[in-house]
């Protein structure tokens, strides 16, 4: 990446990042348990529910949101608010204990915040660094969010070894830090790279993605991500459990997909040229191959080979996607096109998790993999129209 300073503020940013992604996926963690604390599994998912319901229903304003303001000072604001409200579930934890209502706020709270936080963290890239570096800033975001997912469990289980009074003000402190880190960050303005569009005159979320002629690109990149937002995980777990083999090889598949994941994130935020359309073609339809070739796994050793090379094809759709919405999005209107690109993953994620116990139940736990494959290989026609490279002109704006 060009220009000391540069480096400097998007290495901060994505420590930044990480930190704030391993609070929220250790918070999760440590909320899902507290709820059951309190109230037993039926609680901790009517707690869950409410806190992504206001994550979805608000995810186009936070675009907007991040858009109009600065989205540095809205992943302050953000974390701030996180961890101060982690503080007052401290106080409240040692005072009156565990209670259902009270949690039920915090996890209002979180989904309000997150639909402000995500759009805000897509539109910060694009103000941190040159075009050119904007695929391997994103290998390096995905890096810090496969090291926050993977540590955050962990993490959060040693600390509930402790009581939710010390896992509570913990996580609060990792949100501390991030915001820390963001205070040294001095990004560049939205028009410093290109003509600015006035956000006071851009459209909503899906307006401005067909105005950019960016439609293909991101329904593509959501359908390319969608199996791997849950349903695939839930999968691997039934076909372990069909197959007979130990609890544990769930385990060691999904670690070996996330180390697949990492390493090629690393690799690619490494290198100066990451590729373009037809590394991506080819990527997408390995993914495919790999899914299928998972769900008719005889053997452990074998399930462990293809969840490795799936982390690894399925990450370098990921970085090279993402890095293209970055790079042909303006960076004024990046919050409403990001928050536009979660709410279509996030969106369809509850109806993807309905459809594995469906076709599980009803054809048997390899053809889960065969219809993740067909998903992906859609994703790969689809992308096969989008544009990549520099971005295209935009449409004019309807009157």
């Amino acid at each position: 990446m060009t220009g000391l300073g540069v480096r400097r503020d998007a290495a901060r940013w994505v420590l930044a990042y990480t930190l704030a992604v391993l609070g929220d996926v250790t918070y999760y963690l440590v909320l899902t348990w507290a709820a059951a604390e309190a109230g037993g599994a039926r609680w901790s998912g009517i707690i869950l529910a409410a806190g992504s319901l206001p994550r979805l229903l608000l995810l186009l304003a936070g675009g907007m949101l991040a858009d109009r303001l600065d989205p540095r000072r809205i992943a302050i604001w953000t974390d701030s608010t996180r961890a101060a409200t982690l503080a007052v579930a401290v106080l409240l934890t040692a005072a009156i204990g565990l209670l259902p209502w009270w949690l039920t706020i915090v996890a209002v709270i979180f989904g309000i915040v997150d639909a402000c936080f995500l759009p805000a963290v897509g539109a910060m890239p694009a103000r941190l660094v040159p075009p050119e570096d904007l695929t391997r800033l994103q290998a390096w975001r995905i890096t810090g969010l496969r090291v926050a997912n993977a540590a955050g469990p962990v993490l959060g289980a040693l600390l509930l070894v402790a009581g939710s009074t010390i896992a509570f003000g913990a996580v609060a402190l990792l949100f501390v830090a991030s915001v820390l880190l963001l205070r040294t960050i001095r990004p560049l303005p939205a028009g410093a790279r290109g003509a600015r569009i006035a956000a006071a005159e851009s459209g909503s979320g899906w307006r401005e993605v067909k105005r950019l002629r960016l439609t293909t690109l991101v329904i593509g990149t959501a359908l390319s991500e969608l199996p791997f937002s849950g349903p695939v995980a839930a999968a691997i777990v039934l076909l372990v459990q069909g197959r007979g083999w130990p609890a544990g090889i769930a385990g060691g598949v999904l670690a070996a997909f996330s180390l697949g994941g990492l390493a090629t994130s690393v690799l690619l935020s490494m290198t100066t040229r990451t590729g373009g359309r037809a590394v991506m073609l080819v990527s997408v339809g390995a993914t495919a191959l790999l899914l299928i070739a998972f769900g008719a796994s005889a053997d452990p050793g074998a399930a462990l080979l293809w969840g490795a090379a799936l982390g690894v094809t399925s990450g370098v759709t990921m970085v090279l996607c993402q890095g293209q919405v970055q790079r042909a999005t303006p960076p004024a209107l990046l919050g409403r096109v990001t928050a536009m690109l979660t709410l279509l993953t996030l969106g369809l994620s509850p109806l993807a998790y309905a459809g594995v116990g469906l076709v599980a139940d009803l054809a048997g736990v390899p053809t889960l993999f065969t219809a993740a494959a067909i998903v992906v290989a859609a994703s790969g026609a689809v992308l096969a129209t989008a544009r990549f490279g520099a971005p295209a002109p935009p449409a004019p704006a309807e009157g």
